[in-house]
């Protein structure tokens, strides 16, 4: 999340390497359901978790959008605003932070883009909250 908090303004020098650490992010943090799964957790209670949560289902969505083009093994529950780039992240200029420019994803929110870092950051709490409950059920379970 620190590389990632460098990109909290945007500016044309860093804007193309910004959305390469973000996409890269979100397929990563995405994958990691494929990791847990393979670790033994149950698969249906981290799909579960992915589907109730509005930003972890945003991440699978871009994860899949960018790496495959288009989604069509499931239906996806985010629906983005095609602007004929080949990626559904964007810079715009945040009319609640006074216009400053950051990273967006094209889902709109309140007239504008929802802010890619606090997408990431959303992400990073629910599966750290995830694996917290986890490893507290597990130590239940020893008992």
């Amino acid at each position: 999340m620190k590389k990632l908090a460098l990109y909290a303004e945007i500016t044309d020098t860093n804007y193309a390497e910004a959305v390469d650490e973000f996409t890269s992010y979100f397929i990563q943090c995405y994958h990691l359901r494929d990791w847990l799964i393979r670790s033994g957790f149950s698969q249906s209670s981290v799909d579960d978790l992915i589907k109730s949560s509005k930003h972890l289902s945003l991440c699978r969505d871009l994860a899949n959008k960018q790496k495959h083009h288009t989604i069509d093994r499931y239906v996806p529950k985010n629906s983005f605003v095609d602007l004929g780039r080949n990626t559904p992240i964007t810079r715009f200029a945040d009319h609640f932070d006074h216009g400053k420019i950051k990273l967006g994803i094209d889902i709109w929110e309140y007239g504008q883009p929802i802010e890619a870092l606090s997408v990431a950051h959303h992400c990073l709490e629910e599966w750290s909250s995830f694996l917290e409950k986890q490893k507290n059920i597990g130590s239940k379970d020893k008992n």
